[in-house]
């Protein structure tokens, strides 16, 4: 009977137990050099050495009919070796490792996805909080009308010389925007549950979805607010627990910053938002300012010779007609004669 052994040796006639200390690493080289072909004879009796006793004194015995050809007996060495975990070939070493390294690279995608979702939420409710704190001012130039579309899809067209303020985004209660000076003109989209909030600096205009014209001119001292369709609710800024004056179509009223007294009345039939649409738009206006905006909007002086005249005042609407037809209209309502010379305009 053949023993199982890794080279025949012949002095060697019983099995004997051989104990050899060896690094795991080095066993591992080892083996993988015989493998490769590499081995010197030497390092093959090494081998086979330590393959018929290893260190924690476990024996095999492999018995056999015939000799082991060299192939079959590095055969026999690779499968042992690798189902005990001694060694691995190039290919499954690889791929191992690559599945490790995979499923870490999925489990470290998936816990950054997690916490960048986290973060993205965070960020995104945090963001939708700090953008309705922000607020975007728009300053109007004197001969501009400027239309702007709110964050709700809300309208509003701002007259020349107005100041408007309104967040980047509504919050969750209302919306809320702030006419500083000027005049302005609402298209509000319907909201059952977030009521529409106008500030002037002496009154708060507050809707669900409606339209309505909003004039706070300083200079003049008074704020009107106008309805053209739908129901407003007016508020006086320092008294806000007191009663909404509430106004329907064709109806107004007017703050007198001096008096601090609202009164309501109904609407002239002039259209409060004709001037929308780029039309001069005045409502018991003094000529003073009257003659003020035609100077901007045609670049020149009007020069008068009695101002008295200019206290007087007039309701109209101008459309695009020159100049010289504007003129001709105010001269004939007011009585007086003027004179045109280059740049200036002279009233007598």
């Amino acid at each position: 009977m053949t023993k199982g052994v890794l080279f025949p040796v012949d002095s060697i006639r019983e099995k004997r137990v051989i104990k050899i200390q060896m690094d795991r690493n080095e066993l591992k080289k080892l083996a993988q050099k015989y493998l490769q072909g590499n081995a010197s004879d030497e390092e093959k009796a090494l081998l086979n050495q330590w393959y018929d006793t290893i260190e924690d004194g476990w024996v095999e015995n492999v018995p056999t009919k015939r000799p082991e050809t060299e192939d079959q007996v590095k055969q026999r060495i690779f499968d042992n070796l690798k189902d005990k975990g001694f060694l691995q070939t190039e290919e499954e070493a690889e791929y191992p490792v690559r599945r490790f390294s995979m499923k870490r690279l999925l489990m470290r995608i998936t816990a950054a996805a997690a916490v960048l979702a986290a973060v993205f939420f965070g960020w995104q409710f945090m963001n939708s909080r700090s953008e309705s704190a922000v607020k975007k001012l728009v300053s109007v130039p004197g001969n501009k009308i400027i239309e702007i579309t709110l964050p709700d899809s809300s309208k509003v067209w701002l007259n020349a010389g107005s100041v408007f303020k309104y967040p980047k985004q509504f919050d969750e209660k209302n919306r809320t925007v702030e006419l500083i000076e000027g005049r302005a003109f609402f298209e509000v989209k319907h909201r059952n549950k977030h009521p529409f909030i106008v500030k002037t600096n002496s009154l708060n205009v507050v809707v669900l979805g409606t339209s309505f014209d909003v004039r706070a001119y300083k200079k003049e001292g008074t704020t009107k607010v106008s309805v053209v369709t739908g129901k407003v609710g007016i508020t006086m800024k320092d008294a806000v627990k007191k009663p909404a004056v509430m106004l329907l179509p064709k109806e107004q009223v007017v703050l007198s910053n001096i008096k601090n007294h609202l009164i309501k009345a109904v609407a002239p039939e002039i259209a409060v938002n004709a001037w929308c649409n780029s039309k001069l738009v005045f409502e018991q206006e003094t000529l003073r300012n009257v003659f003020s905006v035609l100077e901007k909007k045609h670049h020149l002086k009007i020069i008068t010779e009695n101002p008295a005249l200019l206290d007087e005042r007039i309701s109209i609407t101008l459309g695009d007609q020159n100049l010289a037809v504007t003129m001709d209209i105010l001269s004939f309502t007011k009585h007086f004669k003027y004179q045109m010379a280059n740049d200036n305009i002279i009233i007598r």
